[in-house]
């Protein structure tokens, strides 16, 4: 499952984990940006820590339950209402007269 996240073969992400072969610099940030991580997460520089909201806290606890594939068709649907939801705001966008145009009075 983490090898098809990070697109690598499994053999190689495992050898990784194990400590068989050391974790480079690009591999290390293709991780991060991968698992949406912040950037130079996995050196361990990162600023202190904000508190997670208690809804944040429940929705990661509910994910976390789900198995790799349901996580994988969540976080797609989420896409793709992401993607439809900005169609939908691009179309009234374009549909909506623009302020001070038509309709208003000449003064």
């Amino acid at each position: 499952m983490l090898a098809q996240v990070l697109d690598r073969q499994t053999g190689y992400v495992s050898r990784c984990l194990n400590g068989e072969k050391p974790i480079g610099e690009v591999f290390a940030r293709h991780v991060e940006q991968a698992l949406h991580l912040p950037r130079y997460w996995l050196d361990g520089d990162l600023p202190e820590a904000r508190p997670v909201h208690p809804r944040h806290a429940a929705l990661l606890e509910r994910f976390d339950a789900l198995t790799p594939g349901q996580q994988l068709e969540f976080l797609d649907l989420l896409e793709r209402v992401r993607r439809r939801n900005e169609e939908i705001f691009q179309h009234l966008q374009l549909r909506s007269p623009p302020a001070g145009g038509e309709g208003e009075a000449a003064a």
